[in-house]
């Protein structure tokens, strides 16, 4: 169980996203405290890093072996981005004390919600102001931070935090207010359809409140004045603007239904729909970062040079550093000591929820891809292709320009290290207490995750078979990343 120093790297906004704390249940804001020893005695030294990958400029090994003279090789981009997004989901709908769902029709109700998240993720919620046509109270676009950047848990008042907005699906009408016989049916479009700030005071109307408690959030929203509160949805996530843009007309996921009429229950089913397969397609399994990891190109029908799915990690293949250190200089020693063409990511460190990871790589004509990444809030998983790899060049024998491959990923267990719970294991890289923690699996071959309990953000048991780590895969899946290629021209 090699292990080493795992810095989550920056994302979208320079935040790590993910890492816990040994001595508490949700923990550090960034994994990047678990030590500075890296696998095979590498050194991490700047604070950047997931596991020293020595060179990051991108450059590349030369042709493989065996070139002969005139052969014409091809420079390809490769982008891997973090695409962890929408987390969670919860309906608030039954006042506090009551039996049934209700708006709060007295000053002093409150609603109350509870949900579960780590570092790195945001709150959003949406509750109607009944006696309009189609306003309601949310926080701005990119949601209130769950923790500050020292891992702690924000707690307290956040009433100011949250806007009264026009939804502007429905001009305003006091004959067509939802409070209204049959208002909530009737109602013109509104002349400006753009999500708009009504008020930003919004105190006298409500009060929020966030509570902490093991790794457990409390919502509650009380009311206040003559604003009447209706159920409404709380989204935990890592996106910007999961419910609408302001400026922008309604995005269609549901807000229309929710703003107009109170009833949040098209934003769920929305954010909830299930894939073909039952998984997933739009809530993500967990909040990890990505190790720097690495590409690589191989002779098309060969099978992948890296690893075998149903058979163990090759001894040097540097496999076993990738998936529990993030340590991909092992892999790209052997892959380039064998005369493969390589490449190391052009980062500094590895990305969280919206960061990506960048590449350029060599290939000859009928040359396929692979790469791998680890799944840092693991004890040993990493991503990659199928051993088939992605063909670069078409049956025409032409080099692909561009192309969007992400449904070929997956997510991949190692079979090195025994697996703990995403996020909170006390051997995963970001906790470990030192580079030989955890135990061994008792199953040693490389396979595909086909279930995740998602401890992170209290979904339970997610299931996909194939093992789908793409975002917008029509299988539904675990919705982690987007995998593209470009052809560099000059």
């Amino acid at each position: 169980m090699t292990g080493c120093v795992i810095d989550g790297g920056d994302g979208a906004e320079g935040d790590s996203s993910g890492g816990q704390d040994e001595t508490s249940t949700t923990g550090d804001a960034t994994p990047a405290d678990a030590g500075d020893e890296t696998a095979g005695d590498e050194t991490a030294g700047d604070e950047t890093a997931v596991a020293t990958d020595g060179d990051t400029d991108g450059e590349t090994e030369g042709e493989t072996e065996g070139d002969t003279e005139g052969v014409e090789t091809e420079t390809f981009r490769v982008t891997i981005t973090n695409a962890t997004r929408y987390l969670s989901t919860t309906v608030f709908n039954t006042p506090v004390g009551g039996k049934n769902p209700a708006p709060l029709v007295n000053v002093g109700d409150s609603y109350q919600a509870t949900f579960y998240a780590v570092p790195g993720a945001r709150l959003n919620f949406a509750t109607m102001s009944a006696a309009t046509n189609d306003w309601f109270f949310a926080p701005e676009g990119n949601g209130i931070a769950l923790f500050d950047g020292d891992g702690n848990p924000n707690t307290g008042d956040i009433t100011d935090q949250v806007d009264l907005w026009d939804a502007g699906t429905e001009e305003e009408d006091p004959a067509t207010i939802a409070t209204v016989k049959g208002g909530a049916e009737a109602g013109d479009p509104d002349d400006d359809d753009s999500v708009r700030v009504v008020m930003a005071d919004v105190s006298g109307s409500l009060t929020a409140d966030l509570a902490y408690e093991d790794g457990e959030f409390t919502l509650t929203l009380t009311r206040e004045g003559e604003a009447i509160l209706t159920p409404g949805l709380v989204m935990v996530h890592s996106a910007d603007n999961p419910f609408f843009v302001e400026g922008d007309s309604d995005a269609g996921y549901g807000l229309e239904l929710l703003a107009e009429a109170g009833n949040p229950m098209d934003l769920y089913n929305f954010f909830n729909e299930a894939g073909e397969d039952g998984a997933p397609l739009r809530l993500s399994s967990s909040l990890s970062p990505l190790s720097p990891g690495l590409v690589y190109t191989f002779p098309g029908g060969d099978g992948d040079p890296l690893f075998v799915q149903g058979e163990a990690a090759g001894k040097d293949s540097g496999v076993e550093e990738l998936a529990e250190a993030g340590n991909n200089m092992v892999a790209y020693d052997f892959l380039t000591g064998a005369g493969y063409s390589a490449g190391l990511s052009e980062n500094e460190g590895g990305v969280g929820a919206g960061g990506a990871l960048t590449f350029t790589v060599e290939a000859e004509p009928g040359d396929n891809l692979g790469f791998a990444t680890m799944f840092v809030q693991s004890n040993d998983w990493f991503l990659s292709f199928n051993n088939d790899g992605i063909p670069l060049w078409d049956e025409d024998g032409n080099p692909i320009d561009s192309q969007d491959v992400s449904v070929e990923a997956y997510l991949f267990d190692a079979g090195t290290e025994a697996d703990e719970a995403i996020g909170f294991g006390p051997n995963q890289a970001p906790r470990q207490p030192d580079a030989d923690a955890g135990e061994p699996d008792e199953d040693t071959t490389i396979r595909r995750v086909t279930e995740i309990d998602d401890v992170q953000f209290g979904k339970g048991l997610i299931e996909s078979g194939p093992g789908v780590v793409a975002l917008h895969d029509a299988r539904g899946g675990y919705n982690l990343v987007t995998v593209e290629v470009e052809r560099v021209t000059e």
